[in-house]
């Protein structure tokens, strides 16, 4: 299975994940991590996340590589909307544009990870 995992993270947060990869690295582990999209805060990650492009990411995990055109078509908007939403969607890895001008997702899973967890 392939994922990746949306989450939110303060710089703190980015910079442990980062060392503790370094450190694997230069124990001799190079088992790659669960590629990861850190977003600065909840609201940050809904605003940029929007049910619209979850809507195409779902239409594509289900139907597979779709044209821009006929995904605009099969979800009832407009392709100009769709293109924008793929771009962003591009932007942080969650689609990939294919040779045949149709777009897929590369991920059988893609998670969420977020805590309300207020640190003391």
């Amino acid at each position: 299975m392939t994922e990746v995992i949306l989450h939110v993270s303060g710089v703190d947060a980015f910079f442990d994940h980062a060392m503790a990869a370094a450190r694997r690295i230069d124990a001799g582990d190079y088992t790659p991590n669960t590629p990861r999209v850190g977003f600065p805060s909840i609201e940050h990650l809904w605003a940029y996340m929007t049910p619209e492009r979850w809507s195409l990411l779902r239409f594509l995990q289900e139907h597979g590589p779709t044209g821009v055109a006929a995904l605009g078509d099969a979800i009832g908007r407009d392709v100009g909307a769709v293109e924008e939403d793929l771009g962003k969607l591009e932007e942080i890895g969650l689609v990939d544009p294919q040779p045949d001008g149709s777009v897929l997702v590369p991920w059988s899973r893609i998670t969420v990870e977020a805590s309300l967890a207020i640190a003391a």
